[in-house]
């Protein structure tokens, strides 16, 4: 998106339908980078992933940095997403696109980073 837009919800029920999606993504990826940090754990705790002289040492590293990157991944597309402000973490809000940064922020941390940073000088990052 090339410009600000802001998405405002005044329906009570559209808003209760829009915090549960948000909710139940927000727990489907914490659950997937649990999962996905589970067996990264496991893959550390096997003798063969701290001796390189084993067949399989190349092999468990490898896995683990895979594992490393799809994580890093899916943080990064959940942080720019709509799901989450993140400033304030809170998931039950309207939210206000940015598209300098090109992140969602909740009505109230956009207005008060934007206050900020006309402040010190830096009108254009929040327009």
């Amino acid at each position: 998106m090339k410009k600000k837009i802001t998405i405002r919800i005044k329906d009570p029920r559209l808003r209760r339908v829009r915090n549960e999606l948000r909710k139940l993504l927000h727990e489907a990826e914490s659950k997937e980078v649990i999962q996905k940090i589970e067996i990264q754990s496991k893959l550390k705790e096997s003798p063969h992933f701290w001796d390189k002289e084993h067949p399989q040492y190349n092999s468990l590293r490898k896995e683990a940095q895979k594992l490393a990157s799809e994580i890093d991944i899916l943080e990064t597309y959940y942080d720019s997403s709509i799901i989450k402000c993140p400033v304030c973490m809170r998931i039950d809000k309207d939210m206000t696109y940015n598209p300098v940064l090109k992140e969602w922020f909740c009505m109230e941390c956009y207005e008060a980073n934007r206050k900020f940073e006309i402040i010190q000088g830096k009108p254009d990052l929040y327009p």
